[in-house]
């Protein structure tokens, strides 16, 4: 006997009816005919009169609704239940700066009309402090870059590859350069990343490796702030291309510089082992369908730099 042959049953006698019933449960008809036969078979007992119509119950039917309703009535309070709690409650979610702005804002908006009685509580961190609050569970996701070699307590979902660029004022002398070096970008002031970053770390670990120092007149982890900077002329910004938009190409220089600094993914890292609710795996799979694949569009059509990606999508799709 099984809990779904019960539950057909208790819905046959309550309608008299397989039909109905089979509609209720979004089952087949037959499928519901069978737990009927399988019931009636290990009892050794008949259910329903079939003969009358509606069709009635028999004694030992009787007998075994008056069993079985408790039961019944219980399990679908507790799905109610459980549903009623999926659609409540609160998570915390961490990400890049850029991701909070540019590209979740649709994702996010689809979710919360979908479950608006949720609250989500959302942090913008670099790299490091995002890997700190997921590996102590502080936080229960993050959109990020893959965590560190080693990081074995933490599950990295990957949704789009991005690529490092250099970002200079209109006609700097390195625009016409076929090919960048490290050492010409030394040469100049910078804006870099902050240094908790990930993209800070490697430019100044590369930098290291080279013998080379830097004259980094500005950190910050907002490339719409640094891109307002390297136009006015304050310095060169090494930046990721996923932040940019087609129409940065009219307000400054744009080189790839994959070379030098090979670019990465982003991704949604959670701790393995937490517990997620059904809310935070709803959300990780909305975002998903909003993120995955996603691929930069820096330059417009016939640009020089044979290197630059085509969008797949727009950064925030306004539809």
């Amino acid at each position: 006997m099984e809990l779904r042959e019960l539950v057909s049953f208790y819905h046959v006698a309550r309608l008299r009816s397989v039909s109905k019933a089979a509609r209720t449960l979004e089952l087949g008809q037959p499928t519901v005919t069978t737990h009927l036969r399988k019931l009636e078979d290990e009892f050794g007992i008949t259910l329903f009169d079939r003969i009358k119509r509606p069709i009635q119950l028999t004694s030992e039917g009787c007998t075994l609704l008056e069993l079985v309703t408790p039961v019944v009535t219980s399990i679908e309070t507790l799905k109610s239940e459980m549903d009623y709690a999926e659609r409540r409650g609160s998570f915390q979610v961490g990400a890049y700066p850029d991701l909070i702005k540019n590209h979740m804002p649709m994702g996010v908006r689809e979710f919360s009309e979908a479950y608006p009685e949720i609250r989500i509580q959302m942090l913008a961190r670099t790299y490091n402090p995002l890997m700190q609050l997921v590996s102590s569970g502080e936080i229960d996701l993050a959109f990020c870059s893959p965590p560190p070699a080693g990081g074995a307590s933490l599950e990295f979902q990957k949704l789009f590859d991005y690529n490092t660029i250099l970002l200079m004022p209109k006609g700097h002398p390195l625009t016409n350069r076929s090919q960048i070096s490290l050492e010409d970008i030394a040469e100049w002031p910078l804006i870099l990343t902050s240094p908790d970053s990930l993209l800070r770390g490697q430019v100044d670990q590369k930098l290291k490796s080279q013998g080379l120092t830097a004259d980094v007149m500005l950190s910050m982890d907002d490339t719409e702030s640094m891109k307002r900077y390297v136009e006015v002329g304050i310095g060169l910004a090494v930046a990721l291309d996923f932040a940019m938009r087609p129409e940065d190409t009219e307000r400054m220089d744009i080189a790839p510089i994959g070379h030098i600094l090979p670019g990465s993914s982003i991704g949604i890292c959670t701790l393995k082992g937490k517990f997620a609710g059904q809310g935070v795996r709803n959300f990780i799979e909305m975002m998903s369908k909003h993120m995955s694949g996603y691929h930069a569009d820096i330059f417009s059509p016939g640009a020089a730099r044979p290197t630059a990606m085509r969008a797949s999508r727009p950064i925030i799709d306004d539809a």
